[in-house]
């Protein structure tokens, strides 16, 4: 937790880092990304790779929106 002091009254309040839940998602849909590239750059792709970058970076994108959408109705 994050402490923030108050200028005016000088009262410390925590404060939750809301970044957190949104770090997993990122990282599938970086990977995604990445492995898509990787299937774009090679001349001879495999199925299974390009299949698996793009599933990576589906599910990421989904866990992503559905973070924000949680996280703004509180």
């Amino acid at each position: 937790m994050l402490t923030v002091k108050c200028d005016k009254c000088g009262h410390s309040v925590e404060v939750e880092d809301s970044t957190k839940q949104y770090r997993l998602p990122l990282f599938f849909v970086f990977i995604g990304t990445a492995i898509l590239a990787y299937g774009n750059t090679v001349t001879n792709p495999s199925i299974i790779i390009t299949f698996l970058g793009g599933q990576s970076a589906i599910v990421g994108l989904i866990w992503l929106v559905v973070a924000m959408v949680r996280s703004g109705r509180k």
